[in-house]
C-alpha cells in the first residue's frame, strides 16, 4: 500500500562513494568489507567489487551539486602507496638532492631550470630511455605498439633510480603532472562542493592576516589573490575573467572572506565555537559561490546577492580599520552588485519552479540585513526585514524545518527584535501594510502562530504563562515571539548566548509599547483600558526585575567558552538584563532619566569589564551594542557619557564599521537635545519617532 509520498517528497537517497557496485546500485549502505561486503553475503547476492569510476550526477542540468566517485581501484591504491614509498629511498635521497644542486649551479643565469625528480616532481630521477614491459597489469604502462622494440638499450647510472609512472593516462596526461591535478580540481566538470572548497581553505590559510592591524611587510598572497592587501584595489574592482565562464571572479574575494571569517563574525555573536550559523552556513555558502565562479558556472541571484553582500561587509570593515578609501570604494561596488542581485532575486522569489533554494534566498536576505545594519542604514534594513518576514511566512513556516533552517530563522528573529525596539513610528508604514496584505491574500497566514503586527497577546497570569511549555509547532511558528512560555529546542543560547525568555520579554515590551502608541493616537478600536494596561505593565515589570543573574545562567550557555570568554558573556548578559529594565521604564512608563542612572552606570561598568578582560575583543554583537545604546541615551553624568563615547569610538576603530560611529552620533544628538532643552522631557524615543516619520 502506498503512503502517497513520492521520492521527491521523501528526499533523495544517501549516496555512497566508496561502497561496492552492488550496494550502490541497490542504494543501500555498504560496510565496504573485503573481498566481499557482508550486506551482499547476507542477502545472498554476488558482490560486484570496488571498481574505479568517476561519476558526476547531472540529472538536473540546473543543479551545481555533483558527486565524485573514487578514481582508483583498491588494488591500484595499494600499488600506488607502495610505489610512492619506494620512489625515493632514504639512501638515495641525498644523492638526488646533490644532483638537483649540481644542475642548478651549472645552469646558465639566463637558462630556465625545471626539476622533475620524484613522483611529485621533487625527486624524480632521470628515467631510462627505454623500459622493457614483460607482463602488463592494470597498474602498469600499456604494452608498446606492435613492431616496437621492447628491450632495454641503456641502463641507468648506478646513482640514478629508474622511475616508472604507475598510472599513465591514456590521454597523455601524467598522473603526477600539474595538468592531472588541474583536471581533478579545476575542470568545469569537477565537484566544487568536494574539492574546490578544500583548495580554497588551503589558500585562505596562506593569506596573512591580523585581526586588528595591517602590516604591508606581511603581504604574501598566492597567484589567484590580488595584492590588494598591501595596495588596496580602487574602484571599479579588479576581476579575474574565468575562461569559459560568463562572469568574472573578484580578485580580492579570498582575502575578504578570510577577514569576514576572522573578524566580522565576532561582531554578530559573542560565542566563539564553530557551530554558529556563520560557520556552518554563511561562510561555506560563500566558499561554494567562489568555487562556482572560479569554475565558470552560472549562479542564481540569491547566491550572488549573498556572495557580494558578504564581500561588501568585509570590505567596509577593512576600509574602516585601515582608513583606506580604496577599500570603502570597493565595498560600495560590491554593495551595488548585491543590491542589484537582491532586486532580481525578490522579483522571482515566489516563482514556480523556485529559482533558488529556500536557505539560499533567506541567507541572501539576512546578509543584506546585516550589511544595511553595519552601514547604519535603518530604512534599508527595514525593507529587507519585511521581505525576509514575508518570505519566511509564505515559504518557511509550513515546511518541515531542518536545523539549518531553524538557525536562519533564529538569526532573523534576533536581529528583528532589536530593530523593532528602536525603529519606532513605522508600524503603519505603506510597506508594512503592503507586506501584511500580501501574506493575508496568500492564504498562508494561518501557518503563523503569532499575529502579523506587533500587538499584545492576551493572557491572564504572566508568571504562569512564562512557565508553560510550548510544543514544537508553536515554538517554531511563533515567529516574533508573541506568546510567552518555554521552548526546550530554542537555539538563542547556542547562537547568541542569550536565553529565549529574555527575547520574549523584549518582544512583550515592544508590543506593550505599540498598544501605548495606539492609545495615544486613538486609532485602535480594541485598545486596552487603563486597568488592563497597568496590570500587564506591572506583571512585566516584576518579571524583568526578578530575572536570574548572569552567573546562574552563563555556565549552562558557555560550554564551549574559555574562562575569559565566560567572563565576557556574563558581563554581556548583565548589560542586557539592566538594559531590558531601562528600556521598559523608558518605553512604557516614560520614567525620568534621573531614576535610571544606577542601571546606566551598571551597563557602563559591564562594558568596561569586558574591555579589561580582553582588550583585543572586537565589541559589537547585538548583545553589546543594543544595551550600550539604550543605556547611553539615558546617561546624564558627563563622565559616564564620556565613557560611552570612548567605548563606541574604540568599537568603531576595531570593527571598521560605520554603524558604531552613526549610533554614537545619534546618542550625542540625544544628549545635545537634553542640554538645549534645559532638562525637558525630550527622550531618544521622541527623536527616533521623529526621525522615522521624516524619512518616510
Amino acid at each position: 500500500m502506498s503512503n502517497g509520498l513520492g521520492r521527491a517528497e521523501l528526499g533523495s537517497h544517501t549516496r555512497s562513494f566508496t561502497g561496492c557496485s552492488t550496494c550502490r546500485s541497490r542504494h543501500v549502505k555498504c560496510d565496504e568489507g573485503r573481498p566481499t561486503c557482508s550486506m551482499c553475503t547476507y542477502f545472498g547476492l554476488k558482490c560486484a567489487g570496488y571498481k574505479k569510476d568517476i561519476f558526476f550526477d547531472s540529472k538536473n542540468p540546473d543543479s551545481r551539486i555533483r558527486f565524485r566517485r573514487p578514481l582508483f581501484t583498491e588494488e591500484e591504491r595499494i600499488h600506488m602507496s607502495e610505489w610512492l614509498v619506494s620512489a625515493a629511498p632514504p639512501k638515495s635521497t641525498h644523492k638526488l638532492l646533490a644532483q638537483i644542486d649540481e644542475e642548478c649551479e651549472n645552469a646558465a643565469v639566463s637558462e630556465e631550470v625545471e626539476i622533475s625528480y620524484g613522483p611529485f616532481g621533487a625527486f624524480r630521477a632521470q628515467p631510462p630511455q627505454t623500459v622493457q614491459v614483460a607482463s602488463p597489469s592494470p597498474c602498469d604502462r600499456p604494452p608498446p605498439a606492435e613492431g616496437s622494440d621492447t628491450t632495454t638499450e641503456l641502463s641507468p647510472p648506478e646513482d640514478v633510480i629508474p622511475m616508472i609512472d604507475p598510472f599513465p593516462a591514456a590521454s597523455g596526461i601524467s598522473a603526477w603532472s600539474p595538468g592531472f591535478m588541474q583536471s581533478i580540481l579545476g575542470q568545469p566538470d569537477g565537484d566544487p562542493s568536494s574539492s574546490s572548497p578544500d583548495l580554497l581553505d588551503m589558500i585562505m590559510d596562506q593569506v596573512p592576516f591580523d585581526n586588528h592591524t595591517i602590516d604591508p611587510a606581511d603581504c604574501q598572497l598566492t597567484s589567484i589573490i590580488s595584492d590588494s592587501y598591501c595596495n588596496p584595489p580602487i574602484s571599479p574592482p579588479s576581476l579575474i575573467h574565468v575562461p569559459g565562464g560568463t562572469g568574472a571572479l573578484p580578485q580580492d574575494a579570498v582575502f575578504l572572506l578570510k577577514h569576514y571569517s576572522s573578524t566580522v563574525i565576532s561582531l554578530m555573536t559573542p560565542v566563539r565555537h564553530k557551530k554558529t550559523p556563520w560557520h556552518v552556513l554563511f561562510i561555506p555558502h560563500a566558499k561554494d559561490c567562489l568555487a562556482a565562479l572560479a569554475l565558470g558556472e552560472e549562479l542564481n541571484h540569491a547566491s550572488l546577492c549573498a556572495f557580494y553582500g558578504t564581500l561588501a561587509t568585509s570590505a567596509f570593515s577593512l576600509g574602516g580599520v585601515s582608513r583606506s578609501q580604496s577599500w570603502l570604494d570597493q565595498g560600495h561596488q560590491y554593495l551595488r552588485q548585491a543590491q542589484e542581485h537582491a532586486r532580481k532575486m525578490l522579483m522571482a522569489a515566489y516563482n514556480i519552479p523556485k529559482p533558488a533554494k529556500y536557505k539560499s534566498t533567506l541567507m541572501a536576505l539576512l546578509t543584506m540585513v546585516q550589511l544595511s545594519n553595519f552601514c547604519g542604514n535603518r530604512n534599508e534594513a527595514e525593507g529587507y526585514f519585511l521581505e525576509a518576514e514575508k518570505f519566511i511566512r509564505l515559504k518557511g513556516l509550513k515546511r518541515k524545518k531542518s536545523r539549518k533552517v531553524r538557525l536562519l530563522h533564529h538569526c532573523y528573529v534576533f536581529e528583528r527584535m532589536f530593530h523593532e525596539s528602536i525603529f519606532l513610528g513605522g508600524a503603519n508604514s505603506n510597506q508594512r501594510r503592503h507586506i501584511r496584505r500580501a501574506i493575508e491574500s496568500s492564504g498562508l497566514a494561518p501557518a503563523s502562530v503569532d499575529g502579523l503586527s506587533f500587538r499584545l497577546y492576551k493572557y491572564n497570569n504572566l508568571h504562569q504563562e512564562m512557565l508553560r511549555v510550548r510544543g514544537r509547532e508553536e515554538g517554531e511558528n511563533d515567529l516574533h515571539l508573541e506568546r510567552p512560555g518555554t521552548f526546550s529546542a530554542t537555539l538563542y543560547p547556542e547562537i547568541f548566548g542569550i536565553p529565549e525568555t529574555w527575547m520574549i520579554l523584549l518582544s512583550m515590551i515592544i508590543r506593550l509599547g505599540t498598544e501605548k502608541d495606539a492609545a495615544e493616537q486613538q486609532n485602535n478600536p480594541n485598545e486596552l483600558n487603563l486597568k488592563d494596561f497597568i496590570g500587564r505593565a506591572k506583571a512585566l515589570e516584576d518579571y524583568i526585575n526578578h530575572l536570574e543573574r548572569p552567573s546562574q545562567i552563563a555556565p549552562g550557555l558557555g560550554t564551549h567558552q574559555s574562562s575569559v570568554d565566560q567572563h565576557i558573556l556574563e558581563n554581556m548578559l548583565e548589560a542586557m538584563r539592566q538594559a531590558l529594565a531601562i528600556y521598559f521604564y523608558r518605553r512604557i512608563y516614560d520614567l525620568d532619566a534621573s531614576m535610571l542612572q544606577k542601571k546606566v552606570a551598571d551597563v557602563r561598568d559591564c562594558l568596561l569589564q569586558c574591555e579589561y578582560a580582553d582588550s583585543s575583543v572586537v565589541h559589537g554583537s547585538a548583545g553589546f551594542i543594543w544595551p550600550a545604546f539604550i543605556a547611553a541615551c539615558e546617561a546624564e553624568d558627563p563622565k559616564v557619557q564620556e565613557s560611552f563615547s570612548a567605548w563606541f569610538e574604540v568599537s568603531a576603530q576595531r570593527s571598521g564599521l560605520s554603524s558604531f560611529a552613526q549610533t554614537q552620533a545619534s546618542i550625542e544628538k540625544v544628549w545635545e537635545e537634553k542640554r538645549s532643552s534645559n532638562g525637558s522631557s525630550t527622550t531618544w524615543v521622541d527623536l527616533m519617532k521623529r526621525s522615522v516619520a521624516l524619512q518616510q
